[in-house]
């Protein structure tokens, strides 16, 4: 993927299912089903801890702040 899609990030601190919402929902916007997909099942597989899951997230996403 050389274009990812910005997810703005501004749940609670350490919120991992904010956090993941936040990545389907830009995955969803930008039409990756296929890659939207691919990250639910590779967060389901490494578990959902946040420090792997914002691993895992920024390999589908560009994360910005919100100004």
């Amino acid at each position: 993927m050389s274009d990812k899609p910005k997810c703005a990030f501004y749940g609670e601190t350490n919120d991992v299912h904010a956090l993941i919402g936040c990545v389907i929902r830009a995955l969803d916007k930008a039409d990756m089903y296929k890659e939207k997909l691919e990250y639910i099942r590779k967060i389901n597989r490494d578990g959902n801890m946040f420090d792997s899951a914002i691993k895992t997230s920024s390999n589908y996403v560009e994360f910005v702040e919100i100004e």
